[in-house]
């Protein structure tokens, strides 16, 4: 049971990412964290008895899902160092392709040794995978066909591991990476332990305490994986309680500004254009405020921009639309401050000053209907 919890954990983040590809622009990154993701959630289904009995029966082979592990997880580590190294590469687009082939195809040849290296061994009886990797891990020649995965697993992920420590920051995708860091680091000691039991040093930890481990691991790159869609979520969902008192009041002054919307899709696609609606409705507000001399005038007297902070500045402009609530609509709002101070301070972005003034708007706003009632 929990190895299908896990298992669907990381086929959960894995087809977020393959929508989230689908929907943007395909990358070479986003086909990695694809892989590696896809790789991980097939090592642990793998471990389930009863699909390792049906791949043995499919393929007529003892104990080939344990093979089939070994590759995955060499999958996984490819496309984990490919996902890591293009993100945090300055290089051209070219060159960073370049050496992600030669990353894949180190890893190719590597899973074609490992495959070479099982099939031409004996077979042996059938078993579950702990029991085999009990028997078979420092077992002589067996040692060799699991030396060199172990090795490629632990030095590549090892790379990842310190790429992603030194990336990680407190933003939304930084945290996430923090957390997809840990559970690398968590698989690398696992990987540690199954290489020291290979090499015949068997009191350090036992086969079972080192798949518990690599249990784990995998559950700590699966809550990674789905944490920035998880906050994204929630983040979407409060972005637009905040947004709402502004965008119904412009949208009552400009009804036209909302023909065409389609306002269903991802949330955050939904976020997106609900705050490009209360864009365009803004500088709609703010031609029909400069229609007529006096305004014109007024504005001319206020060119520079404006000398305050940026809080007090979206309440400025939070306060000019709230004015205007029982304003005709053919008339111009006397206490429009100028079009200077619509356009967002040098420290905000787009989508940050639209969240702003409608923060400051929701908060006259639930104060007046509070008064109200």
């Amino acid at each position: 049971m929990i190895v299908w919890v896990i298992a669907g954990l990381l086929g959960l983040a894995t087809g977020l990412r393959i929508g989230w590809a689908l929907v943007n622009k395909q990358s070479l990154v986003s086909a990695a964290m694809i892989l590696a993701l896809g790789s991980l959630g097939l090592v642990a289904a793998l471990n389930w008895q009863p699909l390792t009995l049906l791949l043995d029966t499919l393929f007529r082979w003892p104990n080939v899902s344990t093979v089939m592990s070994q590759v995955a997880l060499i999958t996984c580590a490819a496309g984990s160092c490919v996902m890591i190294t293009s993100a945090a590469s300055e290089r051209t687009p070219t060159t960073i392709r370049r050496i992600a082939v030669i990353q894949y195809g180190v890893a190719a040849v590597i899973a074609m040794l490992t495959l070479v290296s099982f099939f031409t061994s004996p077979q042996q009886p059938e078993m579950a995978p702990e029991e085999y990797l009990r028997r078979n891990l420092g077992s002589g020649a067996m040692t060799l066909s699991w030396l060199l995965p172990l090795l490629y697993v632990m030095l590549a992920l090892t790379l990842v591991a310190w790429a992603g420590v030194r990336h990680s920051n407190r933003t939304r995708r930084g945290r996430a990476l923090f957390v997809f860091t840990t559970g690398v680091i968590l698989i690398v000691l696992a990987s540690a332990f199954f290489l020291l039991r290979a090499v015949g040093t068997t009191k350090f930890v036992g086969v079972g305490a080192a798949a518990t481990l690599l249990g784990c691991a995998m559950l700590v790159v699966a809550s990674g994986s789905l944490l920035p869609s998880v906050e994204d979520w929630f983040g979407a969902r409060r972005e637009l309680r905040v947004i709402q008192p502004l965008l119904d009041e412009l949208s009552r002054r400009h009804p036209n500004v909302g023909i065409g919307v389609r306002p269903r899709g991802p949330l955050l696609f939904r976020v997106a254009e609900q705050m490009s609606l209360i864009s365009d409705a803004l500088y709609l507000e703010a031609t029909r405020a400069l229609e007529g001399d006096d305004a014109v005038a007024r504005t001319e007297a206020n060119e520079e921009p404006p000398d305050v902070p940026p809080d007090e500045q979206s309440l400025r402009i939070a306060e000019w639309i709230h004015a205007g609530r029982d304003v005709d609509g053919n008339a111009a709002d006397p206490e429009f401050p100028g079009p200077l101070w619509l356009r967002q301070p040098p420290s905000y972005s787009d989508r940050e000053w639209i969240l702003a003034i409608a923060d400051q708007y929701r908060i006259l706003d639930s104060g007046v209907s509070v008064a109200a009632s």
